[in-house]
């Protein structure tokens, strides 16, 4: 029977899978922010360029009536809103808002303007929504797989688990947990109309004012990183929660009667988590943020099953051992997540979806890093394709076209990135392969953890900028030699040609993929590209030496979990630059 230490290893480990889910979630948040930001300066700035002079509008000017022109081009535009709407399922109040608006005949300047922008608020908290909503789904049912995975081979014995169907995902997912009563989705809902009603007052107040639009620009971008601060702690916190959620649930499908909090100690432990580690509840006193977590936002606090004597099982074994027929089953104790899924849960397509995995030639490797990808992508479900070397050495030129593409996944720039290091190692690799693949790599801790591996040739540079970063990390680049640059938002191989010209090289592009110039002035590359910024914070990034990471069997390996058949690559016609 295992020990107490044992238990805690285990499910420290459930909890970091499902923390560390929640952090590649706010990195796609956080991306989406960027872009909403960079399209409201876009429009405020066109609307005061169109109708101001010297960058001055009155009230007076901005309650005109649009003429007759002007309104047909808005409607023109709120068309294309409408379609996008139904298309991916906004608010239907709002669609029926922008409804209205095209049927009437008299739309004032200012009217026009907080159209627009509110349009780029709703897309934006329609696609946060999908993205906590998709989460914290991925998230419970990981939780609640791994936490029987892990009390089986614990044991030794094994049971059969059905397969959580969407009505009960829905269910679980939709149940408000907090005091107030308010489940995430209305949260967001929340503080979509309270971002929505203080940008409106920021434009409303500047054009009384008579303030230069920088100025409006600037509060509504302060407005918009407090928004962006409280969607991470609002993702963050869901995640502990229905983490924790899972393994009661399933403690409850094991008849355990008591279970234990184990705290992530740590430089960041809350004195809350640090307080109440170790303590001991019974499961029917089990309330999240009371006795169980999260005890606060980002908690990473976690359960594990507690027996009063450890030397006895403390389930009914026979129960859980054997099946209809009375036949046991039994976890031995190498067996991988995977394997155990394949075999244990209740589904009867999963042999179509599923492969053998083969770990022989991958665990070989002697490098601690390279066993924890593996075991964390094997856990996230993402399947091995494994590599092979081309029989003659593709050109340059032959590796961009068979690379790259219109990128219809959300931005698959960083594994491209490694598949073009592979391809110039001469491994047979292609990519766009999009779902929790494209999650892993597109993850700057799992990438900086790649640049620490061997033969990697490493730069890295620290700055109180993104752009500084970048900037600095430019200025390493040999002439002749190719770098895979991660700054910024963004991830590309990049080089300098014997004329001293900086460029990086687009592989997500439906009909321009190639290498691409850096502008004159290559901060502005790094800010349009790259998304770089000159905000301040604590800012890194690093390139990797092509030439000495393409043959290393580290890349191969991981290359394995990034290579794509042709018929299921996500590219193509409709694709673009992410």
């Amino acid at each position: 029977m295992p020990n107490s230490s044992y238990w805690q290893n285990r499910f420290t480990q459930i909890e970091a899978v499902a923390h560390n889910k929640g952090i590649k979630a706010y990195s796609e948040i956080e991306n989406i922010y960027q872009k909403a930001q960079i399209e409201l300066e876009s429009k405020i700035n066109t609307w005061y360029q169109r109708f101001a002079i010297n960058n001055d509008i009155s009230m007076a000017e901005a309650r005109k009536m649009l003429n007759a022109k002007e309104l047909k081009e808005l409607k023109w535009t709120v068309e294309d809103y409408i379609k996008y709407g139904k298309e991916n399922a906004l608010n239907k109040q709002w669609i029926k808002e922008l409804e209205n608006a095209s049927a009437r005949f008299h739309i004032s300047r200012l009217e026009s303007l907080k159209l627009q922008t509110q349009q780029s608020l709703e897309v934006l908290y329609g696609n946060q929504l999908d993205i906590v909503d998709k989460t914290m789904q991925s998230i419970y049912s990981e939780s609640f797989y791994r936490t029987a995975f892990e009390v089986q081979k614990g044991f030794g014995v094994g049971f059969l688990v059905d397969k959580l169907d969407e009505n009960r995902l829905s269910k679980v997912i939709g149940k408000p947990w907090a005091m107030d009563g308010v489940n995430f989705s209305n949260r967001i809902w929340k503080n979509k109309e309270k971002l929505i009603n203080e940008l409106h007052g920021t434009l409303v107040r500047n054009i009384i004012s008579g303030a230069d639009p920088a100025k409006a620009i600037k509060e509504i971008e302060n407005k918009m990183n407090v928004s962006r601060s409280a969607a991470g702690r609002l993702i963050m916190t869901e995640s502990a929660y229905f983490s924790s959620v899972a393994q009661k649930d399933m403690f409850n499908e094991l008849d355990v009667e008591k279970y234990q909090i184990v705290a992530t100690l740590d430089n960041r432990t809350s004195e809350i988590c640090s307080e109440i580690d170790g303590k001991v509840f019974d499961m029917k006193d089990y309330e999240a943020g009371v006795t169980a977590p999260p005890f606060h936002p980002s908690c990473r606090t976690t359960t594990i099953p507690y027996f009063d004597d450890w030397e006895e099982l403390g389930v009914d074994t026979e129960r859980i051992a054997r099946d209809e027929e009375g036949n046991n089953y039994y976890v031995p104790a190498d067996m991988t997540y995977k394997e155990w899924k394949r075999e244990f849960v209740n589904d009867d397509s999963r042999q179509n979806n599923l492969q053998e995995i083969a770990f022989d030639d991958r665990m070989s490797i002697n490098n601690e890093q390279i066993r924890k990808f593996i075991q964390d992508l094997d856990n996230m479900g993402v399947d091995y394709n494994k590599v092979s070397k081309h029989k003659v050495q593709l050109t340059e030129n032959e590796i961009i076209s068979a690379i790259s593409g219109g990128d219809r996944t959300k931005g698959s720039c960083a594994s491209l990135g490694l598949v073009y290091i592979g391809q110039k190692g001469g491994y047979n690799v292609l990519d766009f392969r999009d779902g929790n693949s494209r999650d892993f790599f597109a993850n700057y801790y799992n990438l900086l953890e790649i640049a620490k591996l061997p033969n990697t040739g490493a730069i890295f540079e620290s700055a109180r900028s993104s752009i500084t970063v970048g900037s600095k990390l430019l200025k390493k680049v040999d002439i002749g030699k190719e770098y895979y640059l991660v700054a910024g938002r963004h991830a590309a191989i990049v080089r300098k040609t014997n004329d001293g010209v900086l460029q990086y090289l687009e592989l997500q592009s439906q009909k321009n993929s190639g290498w691409i110039n850096f502008d004159g002035n290559p901060r502005f590359t790094l800010s349009t590209r790259f998304a770089c910024s000159q905000n301040p914070g604590n800012e890194a990034g690093f390139m990797i030496d092509v030439e000495q990471f393409k043959e290393s069997e580290e890349l191969k390996v991981l290359l394995g979990y990034i290579n794509t058949e042709v018929g299921k690559q996500v590219k193509g016609v409709g694709g673009n630059v992410k």
